[in-house]
């Protein structure tokens, strides 16, 4: 199982620089925000899957990179997964 938060691979995104790190986390965590709080049903999801896929990979969130990767293939089932995931990432980052 990939890992919820990744914090050596967030920071190593930012090449060290902990301002930039913080700064794309906000708005990785601002991302996530408001995808949790949208109905999936009015979202262009190929195209949200694919933005939140990259966004995951740069900050070293794992699971919910491999949970979008999967998007296509499992689809809608999956949102219950996401947004789970999206709590647990959140959790991870404040600790």
């Amino acid at each position: 199982r990939p890992a919820v938060f990744d914090r050596s691979a967030w920071l190593r995104q930012s090449l060290g620089d902990k301002a930039l790190a913080r700064e794309v986390l906000r708005l990785f965590l601002s991302q996530i925000n408001r995808l949790e709080k949208a109905e999936f049903s009015s979202l262009e999801l190929p195209f949200e899957m694919h933005k939140l896929k990259g966004s995951a990979a740069v900050v070293g969130a794992g699971e919910i990179e491999v949970i979008t990767s999967r998007w296509q293939q499992f689809g809608p089932r999956l949102e219950a997964d996401l947004r789970k995931a999206f709590k647990a990432f959140r959790a991870a980052s404040e600790a």
